[in-house]
């Protein structure tokens, strides 16, 4: 296993920090946020949280995709209050000095290629973004980016994935069953039977959506047929699950760096004021606590740090949790969310999430990275895994298209 005791960042030199100040020049970063998501407004809540922490040695460039798919950057929109009067379908008629954004190489004649941005960080949640699409976008542009990857950002989003993902290491999912929305179009009464053996109370879910949107918890058949037709004005597929076993407390752990250098942050237990953490608990309540006029996202949610665990529990999760972000190959920073059982001292692989809601910061700040620490990290990792993956073969010198 891959763990790395929380805490061992306060002595850590910071290569990064000292590569970054060697030149006049700050690295342009590009923050991607927004896009065609449920999950919209959590980004943007992630990806000013991050530029406002953006260290001085790079330089933050926004690149905020509305809610209609366009590309936009401006100095403004890298201020949580710009959005707060915004169109978010057309972010242009806020009378801001916004212009379209153009990410990829662009060839000049002057000086060769330019690109606007050095490399980039994606803060988008949910579908559009999330799922891998804007990693491939940038695997084929060629920008180095902040990860988690292709592969594993779709996999990371994929609950029925995750799951069997989990099982084939020989970890723990509760149990669950899935289906998708022709299923039930063509047979709700089949779709019900095959999920029959699942004990009440149950919890109904789109498969590729976070931030608790789509999601219920039921406890009668009457109430699973609602909850299966709301899950399914979000998603294709829909995933119902049993509550973890009783006893058990939700526990999450985040990960940073690549599958060969994972590194476990310290735990955490996230306090719920209902049966599950609601979209309200995660977005809307953290800002009312504190007295802002505007949410923290996840990290105004009310938490325990440590979780009332043991040490050597802790650490068996820090090993899942690492070893999953092997699993999927995954670079860059996530969240894994567990149950845990403190007296058994059992536990339950739930999600990942990556990116997670504000960058999950608090886990690292609690080990001791602090935020704009955390942001160098991950465009250290950006550049090592770019660099490393230049010198893969891409093309072999024969050509079997050639006239014999």
């Amino acid at each position: 296993m891959i763990n790395k005791p929380a805490g061992h960042f306060s002595d850590q030199k910071d290569q990064a920090t000292q590569s970054s100040q060697s030149t006049t020049v700050p690295m342009r970063i590009g923050v991607v946020f927004g896009s065609r998501s449920v999950e919209h407004e959590v980004s943007i809540i992630t990806a000013t949280q991050l530029m406002r922490n953006f260290p001085a040695s790079y330089q933050a460039v926004p690149l905020y995709i509305d809610k209609s798919g366009r590309w936009w950057t401006g100095k403004a929109l890298a201020k949580i209050e710009t959005f707060q009067q915004l169109d978010l379908h057309h972010p242009d008629s806020g009378g801001l000095d916004l212009t379209q954004a153009e990410i990829f190489p662009v060839p000049q004649a002057s000086t060769g290629v330019h690109q606007m941005v050095d490399a980039i960080i994606l803060a988008v949640h949910g579908g559009a973004g999330e799922d891998g699409t804007l990693a491939g976008l940038l695997e084929l542009a060629g920008i180095p980016y902040v990860g988690p990857g292709v592969i594993a950002a779709g996999a990371a989003i994929d609950k029925i994935f995750t799951k069997h993902l989990a099982e084939s290491a020989g970890l723990k999912v509760t149990n669950y069953g899935w289906f998708t929305t022709q299923d039930w179009q063509h047979g709700n009464k089949a779709v019900l039977a095959e999920i029959d053996h699942l004990n009440y109370p149950l919890f109904v879910k789109p498969v590729s959506l976070g931030s608790s949107v789509g999601i219920t918890r039921v406890t009668n058949q009457n109430e699973l047929i609602a909850a299966i037709e709301l899950a399914a004005e979000f998603d294709s597929r829909i995933v119902v699950e049993e509550s973890a076993p009783a006893d058990v407390i939700e526990v999450n752990i985040a990960v940073l760096g690549t599958a060969d250098d994972c590194q476990a942050s310290i735990s955490e237990q996230p306090v719920k004021t209902e049966d599950f953490l609601t979209y309200a608990d995660k977005y809307q309540r953290g800002g009312k606590k504190t007295g802002e006029k505007t949410s923290q996202g996840m990290a105004g949610l009310s938490r325990q740090i440590p979780a009332p665990i043991s040490i050597e529990l802790q650490e068996k999760m820090q090993d899942a949790a690492c070893y999953l972000w092997k699993l999927i190959d995954g670079f860059g920073v996530a969240r894994i969310d567990f149950f845990a059982n403190p007296t058994t001292e059992e536990f339950w692989v739930g999600e990942i999430n990556s990116p997670p809601g504000s960058m999950a910061y608090y886990l690292w700040e609690a080990s001791g990275l602090s935020y704009p620490k955390l942001i160098e990290q991950l465009i250290k990792i950006a550049q090592q895994r770019f660099e490393q993956r230049k010198k893969l073969f891409t093309s072999i010198e024969t050509n079997i298209l050639a006239k014999k």
